[in-house]
């Protein structure tokens, strides 16, 4: 039957709600009245006023007058007292400052006669509190607004949770359930994107229907709860509600079942090092040992929680079960010890306990002001009731007046706010757009920059071009003269013919080669070019216009290519530049140290091969080297170590750039005197990984 009984009122609390009409918080209010006691009558007249106090204040002060009229015939004055706090709520809303202060300062007045000073206290609180709390609403329910046009359920279901929170702080706890009802409804059935907030929403639901009493409702949702984080494996969580499920059977006065749930709350809280969370499941259980007569556990209980609680400096659980203590050892006719505890709850309790009296004090002074003032107006008001009128009437114009010169302050305020923020906006834009052309210009004279250095690079190539164009010009010469003997003789040899005529040919294809090269290099590398080539088909591109022109300045270039290697993708006119940038470095740094060591052998290496990961072309010399103090800024612009008027600054930079855009880094090692080695390292990705040559 358990089993059985469990789903049924899940069905009763999920889906009957959500049936549009047929059961709301009113409507169970309303269906109590019928069979009410006028006693009860008020307590109900009164929750129907704080129902509507927020949303339908002719509503609140309607059952508030019937709460009153009931009330009265009666002589409830606790009812009367509540009703007077609601009819005062009730005009704060109609903006009725004088009823609003007469009904509080009879709510206040009722509730000091009956000494409900903790009602008294909350009364204050509610009205300090009022303003913050209905902004709060008023900006939640302008959200809900939004949301719901736009149909986004997780905003919606937040922001109905948020307000039924808002009303949660306000007591109004009608409210405060039909908004967690409104957010539960929104949440799909078996969707697991939205479990945070349910479980949110369900633990808020248990903890209103646990405070208005209503003990069985709060079981319900305790134990969704439980399943919930038992599921998620949450042993603080699942902790928690296993004290708030002992709390709930306590209160039904279930003591074996409730000691049961704390028992097991207390094991995960050891478990999980909870001292907290031990410390009060210790003092709920000597609660119920206390309750149950087992005087000798219960201590015990409470000794376990007094040293958790002094471990964590929690006054608070320190004064409970002192107090508790000091019950126990007086009913077991131990007045020492009684007196012990008492004396150490005594001491805890001196700071609150001073508060409160303030407190208590303050209000005292209060309610004897507010009499004192009351009676003093009512002497006034009977003598100069046309005066009155008049100065009421003075006020209003000059609350009216106060109030147009306020709103045009604001007006204007907001008006020169608003220009200041338009002219900072076109200040930044206009300062935008400044910033914008400055890069451009920037972007333009670095390209200018960059090509007038690769047409530098091309100038130093010019005697290895020249000898490379030489050669086969020189070849045609020597088989144009063939072919013009040969066909002087009187029987020309059409074979001889032939063979002149295609090294002609061969030799004009290997001229437009070179040209085309040139060209092709002189031009911006292309900078749309983006296809897969061979690092070391590279590097002999580049040596084949500068053999020529190492060899005349007596450096030998040893060529270590490695043709196994996967292909880059980029651009292979860009990476030729490269390689002549470095090539050209360390044709400078070979010469500079054979001028301080004429018998220096000059060698430049030039290595292809793959790593882990990457490529890499490799160039080393034995020059000169590069001092440790500038290593980190040869890549900068118009930085060199050259001499002064050998070099432009502009070869490293450029070849660093240019790596960079092929998604590779260039790394120096290098000792004065003795050498550098520059390797430019590309990496291995799934583009290219594949591609060998």
């Amino acid at each position: 039957m358990k089993h059985i009984s469990l789903p049924l009122l899940l069905i009763l609390l999920f889906v009957v709600p959500n049936l549009r009409g047929q059961h709301t918080p009113i409507t169970d209010i309303n269906v109590r009245l019928k069979n009410a006691s006028p006693s009860e009558k008020v307590q109900l007249y009164n929750q129907l006023s704080s129902y509507y106090v927020s949303s339908d204040a002719e509503k609140a002060i309607h059952y508030a007058h019937l709460a009153l009229k009931l009330a009265q015939s009666v002589n409830d004055r606790a009812g009367k007292a509540k009703a007077y706090g609601n009819l005062g709520m009730g005009y704060y809303f109609f903006s009725d400052y004088d009823s609003l202060l007469t009904y509080y300062q009879k709510s206040l007045k009722a509730y000091d006669s009956i000494g409900d000073y903790n009602s008294v206290t909350g009364l204050a609180a509610r009205f300090y509190r009022l303003d913050k709390f209905q902004k709060a609403l008023d900006n939640y329910k302008r959200s809900l607004k939004i949301y719901l046009s736009q149909n986004d359920s997780l905003s919606i279901i937040s922001t109905y949770l948020n307000m039924g929170n808002v009303y949660k702080g306000m007591n109004d706890y009608q409210n405060s359930l039909e908004n967690y009802n409104k957010a539960l409804a929104y949440i799909p059935a078996r969707n697991k994107h939205y479990q945070q907030e349910k479980t949110a929403l369900w633990e808020n639901i248990a903890d209103v229907w646990f405070t208005e009493g209503q003990y069985d409702k709060a079981l319900i949702f305790y134990e969704l709860l439980y399943k919930q984080y038992a599921q998620q494996r949450d042993s603080l969580s699942i902790a928690s509600v296993l004290n708030n499920l002992g709390g709930v059977y306590y209160q039904k006065n279930q003591l074996a079942e409730s000691l049961r749930n704390y028992r097991m709350a207390l094991d995960l809280q050891i478990k999980q090092n909870d001292h907290y969370g031990a410390s009060v499941s210790f003092l709920n259980l000597a609660r119920i040992y206390g309750k149950l007569g087992d005087f000798t556990n219960a201590i015990a209980q409470h000794q376990n929680s007094i040293l958790l609680s002094k471990v964590i400096e929690n006054r608070s659980i320190l004064q409970d079960n002192y107090r508790m203590l000091a019950l126990i050892y007086k009913q077991k006719n131990n007045f020492k010890k009684a007196y012990e505890y008492q004396v150490l709850y005594s001491n805890i309790s001196d700071v609150l306990t001073s508060e409160k009296s303030a407190e208590q004090f303050v209000g005292t002074l209060m309610m004897n002001d507010i009499e004192t003032k009351n009676k003093e107006n009512e002497i006034l008001e009977a003598k100069n009731e046309n005066y009155r009128l008049r100065l009421q009437k003075e006020n209003l114009s000059t609350w009216r007046l106060s109030f147009g010169f306020t709103l045009l302050f604001v007006l204007i305020l907001v008006f020169i706010i608003y220009y200041r923020y338009y002219l900072k906006r076109k200040e930044n834009e206009n300062l935008e757009s400044k910033v914008n052309k400055a890069l451009q210009k920037q972007e333009e004279q670095q390209q200018i920059i960059f090509h007038q250095a690769s047409l530098s690079s091309l100038g130093e190539l010019a005697a290895g071009i020249a000898h490379e164009i030489n050669q086969p010009i020189q070849n045609i010469s020597l088989s144009a003269e063939e072919i013009k003997y040969e066909l002087m003789e009187p029987n020309p040899a059409t074979l001889s013919l032939q063979i002149s005529i295609a090294e002609i040919f061969e030799d004009i294809a290997r001229v437009r080669e070179i040209v085309d090269h040139i060209r092709i290099f002189s031009s911006g590398q292309k900078e749309d070019v983006h296809e897969p080539f061979s690092l070391s088909e590279c590097v002999n591109s580049a040596i084949s216009m500068l053999s020529r022109q190492y060899q005349n300045h007596h450096i030998h270039v040893q060529l270590n290519l490695d043709t196994d290697i996967p292909q880059v993708m980029g651009n292979p006119h860009k990476m030729e530049q490269i390689i002549h940038n470095l090539l050209s470095n360390s044709r400078d740094a070979v010469n500079q140290l054979q001028e301080k060591k004429p018998a220096l052998k000059k060698e430049i290496v030039i290595e292809t091969g793959s790593e882990t990961g990457n490529v890499f072309v490799k160039v080393s010399d034995n020059g000169v080297g590069i001092p440790y103090s500038k290593r980190t800024d040869i890549f900068l612009p118009f930085v060199t170590s050259k001499p002064l008027g050998k070099g432009t600054g502009l070869g490293l930079s450029i070849a660093y750039r240019l790596a960079q855009e092929m998604k590779g880094r260039i790394e120096v090692q290098s000792r004065v005197m003795d050498g550098t080695i520059m390797k430019v390292i590309f990496p291995i990705t799934a583009s290219n990984d594949h591609l060998k040559q």
